[in-house]
């Protein structure tokens, strides 16, 4: 008789199931609807007053049509650690020039409440990421959400502010990278310096200042980025430090730009740690 092998494993650590809810509309503009991707930690029993911190995620697209199904498996780690989230879909450049996509990412934060107590998502802990052109419109939506700049929701004043930022491999400075295309047409220029203005509120160090308060800020660029400068995150660190705010910037040796191992277990613990760190 084979001798069996029984083998036992002591699994310190339950991962949480989640549940993927699709196409919820947030916002009807003239022109288009736009959607949310809800992945939220799932249990079979809801304790009654459960809530998960929400991570509102903008997809990146250089402002054009963005990809929402693709990624879901990827943001699903998150909900795996306790966090809710929201894939928000923009108004592309085609559709409209900046900065609707602020304006966009905006309502979306003030529908969340609408879903609140179905999906027990923790209002009180919001925050904000995206990765490439979404981790720029999450930098901007965050730095101006306290301060009424880039809203048009300025007769109800309903509330945007967010607990913290977590971009990733973000183009932070329109003029740095001028000639790109995607960023003349989100401008809705052939050239940026036709535009200066615009520009340069498109460009997060604009939103900076020693008495301002923001958010804490999280930030990931890949060594080896082609499409979006790693200056562009070293130069916006080295402004946030230069007005001494609370921020975590790490490059990683080897990548390029939005690699797979953003969403390795590297990043999502030093993401999860930040999370629950900045929680209220």
């Amino acid at each position: 008789m084979a001798e069996q092998l029984l083998k036992r494993l002591n699994v310190k650590k339950k991962e949480l199931e989640w549940l993927y809810v699709p196409d919820v509309q947030y916002y009807e503009y003239e022109n288009c609807k736009r959607y949310l991707q809800l992945i939220i930690p799932y249990k079979q029993h809801w304790e009654e007053n459960k809530k998960y911190p929400l991570i509102l995620f903008i997809p990146g697209s250089a402002w054009h049509r963005q990809e929402m199904y693709n990624s879901i498996p990827a943001r699903a780690e998150l909900a795996k650690r306790g966090f809710a989230v929201a894939e928000v879909q923009y108004r592309e450049s085609e559709l409209d020039i900046f900065p609707a996509q602020v304006i966009d990412a905006k309502n979306a934060i003030r529908f969340i409440p609408s879903l609140a107590e179905q999906f027990h998502i923790d209002t009180d802990n919001i925050f904000i990421s995206g990765d490439s052109s979404g981790g720029h419109i999450a930098l901007l939506t965050g730095l101006t959400a306290a301060f009424g700049e880039l809203d048009l929701d300025v007769e109800n004043n309903n509330s945007c502010e967010v607990k913290g930022i977590i971009s990733y491999c973000a183009p932070t400075d329109m003029f740095l990278s001028e000639g790109m295309g995607p960023i003349e047409d989100l401008l809705g220029t052939d050239k940026v310096t036709n535009v200066p203005d615009l520009a340069k509120s498109a460009s997060c160090a604009t939103y900076l200042s020693s008495e301002r308060d923001i958010p804490p800020i999280l930030m990931f660029h890949g060594l080896e980025d082609g499409l979006v400068s790693i200056n562009h995150s070293r130069n916006f660190f080295d402004k946030l430090k230069q007005f001494d705010k609370e921020v975590e910037y790490y490059e990683l040796e080897n990548e390029d730009h939005c690699c797979p191992t953003f969403w390795g277990n590297d990043v999502l613990d030093i993401v999860e740690k930040f999370v629950k760190r900045n929680c209220k």
